[in-house]
């Protein structure tokens, strides 16, 4: 069956507007990558892949070095720069020669986890297979593996597989920023003997990768003397099905179901035992995140930023109340999923999320976490206007509400309002670098940024 000339031609060009899948997304190039189909500029991109796919950086000094001695070896046989002309031409040809000899052909297999924690390293497993009888040296892994907020952890690493062989290779990387960010094609690589030409395999396909926040346990958000919040919400439902809680035994009673009848105790005792379970119950919440920023302050932090030479480029883009706002709200997450404690729903902003419930505890929290990771501040105020009352609403049904609040002005204190006295339990959290003068609510903790980014204590 012959293959339709057209669609072949067709599907090139799909490929050519995709551009390069081994280059690196940028912040810049990411527009570019997935909306702006420009094929001029496409051009430029498999340009530069190719371009930094075959060239070392030695070898791209010597582009500048070569012709400047070839053009001052055409004067004069006896110029100096005659014999360094030779010995740079000899050298590329060897280079050239024997890499092609031991270029690498390799099978690669990369397994990434979907999901990891900022601040936490993580490993990239890779299974190499050489398929050649030379061995493979000096092959380099993944090294666009790298962005500015996903960075090894022990720099750039070399193996040599032999021949036939396998092996397993470990790269350690450690995310510095939450968010979704796109991991491109693999690429092993080998610039053997000379470090000048690369020879490269490609494997695998661009992937994404979620960071969820920074989080911890928060072990007083519990506590034993009935502090912040109890084991059971305002909203507490049984847990369908029998309970594997074992609470402990009893004397049988007439009407008792004979499969809790303990055998053991029952023999040793010589009258019937029974075992008794503790009923659980699935509590609700709901975690309610400000992300309402003035867009004046928003742009005197970027002209901030961009004015101060100490801060680093992820500072640049990053708002320090709510990094921390953000990490708070999925530590609590957390800590009460944990527990028998089901988050139902999350609104950042006036974006809301709902997560249904099959009356089971929850056993983790990768979708809230996923909403987290991806939050952004907004403009818009959710807290004041038509807006705010169905979040409110929604919220209540919950029966426990976590408010976390990056500021405390009127419309903050309108909304705090809202809610109490509507037969739920709400816990109100300001998280703030400057403590307002104004008087506070007895049931608002205060918290400071830094208490929530470098592991400090906090008031729950």
């Amino acid at each position: 069956m012959s293959r339709n000339p057209f669609r072949f031609i067709g599907d090139l060009w799909r490929r050519f507007l995709v551009g390069p899948q081994w280059l690196r997304e940028s912040h810049g190039l990411g527009f570019v990558f997935k909306y702006y189909r420009s094929p001029s500029l496409k051009l430029l991109f498999w340009a530069m892949a190719w371009y930094e796919r075959l060239f070392s950086r030695p070898m791209r000094l010597l582009f500048i070095v070569i012709p400047m001695y070839a053009f001052f070896s055409m004067f004069a046989l006896n110029s100096p720069a005659v014999p360094v002309f030779l010995f740079l031409v000899v050298v590329l040809a060897v280079d050239l020669v024997v890499g092609l000899v031991f270029r690498p052909r390799l099978e690669v297999q990369r397994e990434m986890p979907p999901r990891v924690k900022c601040g936490i390293a993580f490993d990239v497993n890779y299974r190499i297979r050489n398929l050649r009888r030379l061995p493979a040296v000096d092959i380099l892994i993944d090294p666009n593996i790298e962005l500015p907020e996903l960075r090894r952890v022990l720099g750039f690493k070399y193996c040599a597989v032999p021949g036939r062989g396998e092996m397993m290779f470990a790269l350690p990387l450690k995310p510095f920023k939450r968010g979704v960010f796109g991991i491109p094609q693999g690429i092993a690589e080998s610039s053997f003997p000379f470090n000048l030409i690369k020879h490269s395999v490609l494997f695998g396909r661009r992937e994404s990768l979620i960071v969820h926040p920074a989080s911890r346990e928060l072990r007083n958000l519990f506590p034993r003397d009935g502090g912040v919040l109890p084991r059971l919400s305002a909203r507490s439902v049984p847990r369908p099905g029998d309970s594997m809680d074992f609470y402990g035994c009893r004397m049988y009673r007439p009407g008792d179901s004979p499969r809790k009848i303990h055998w053991r105790a029952t023999a040793r005792y010589r009258v019937p035992i029974i075992k008794e379970y503790q009923q659980e119950h699935v509590s609700h919440a709901a975690i309610l995140l400000d992300a309402h920023v003035p867009p004046a302050r928003q742009a005197a932090g970027a002209i901030r930023a961009l004015f101060s030479l100490s801060e680093s480029l992820l500072k640049v883009r990053t708002n320090r109340t709510f990094e921390a706002a953000v990490s708070l709200a999925a530590s609590i997450a957390e800590t009460l999923t944990a527990t028998s404690y089901h988050v139902d729903l999350l609104a950042v902003g006036g974006r809301i999320t709902r997560f249904p419930s099959n009356g089971e505890p929850d056993r983790g929290c990768d979708p809230l976490l996923d909403e987290l990771a991806v939050a952004s501040t907004s403009a818009r105020d959710s807290f004041a206007g038509k807006q705010a009352s169905p979040i409110a609403e929604d919220a209540l049904e919950s029966g426990t509400v976590f408010l976390i609040l990056m500021r405390w002005d009127a419309a903050s204190k309108a909304f705090l309002g809202s809610l109490t006295g509507r037969g739920s339990r709400i816990v109100p959290v300001l998280v703030t670098e400057h403590v307002p003068d104004t008087e506070l609510p007895d049931d608002l903790r205060v918290i400071t940024p830094d208490s929530v980014l470098t592991g400090g204590d906090l008031p729950l």
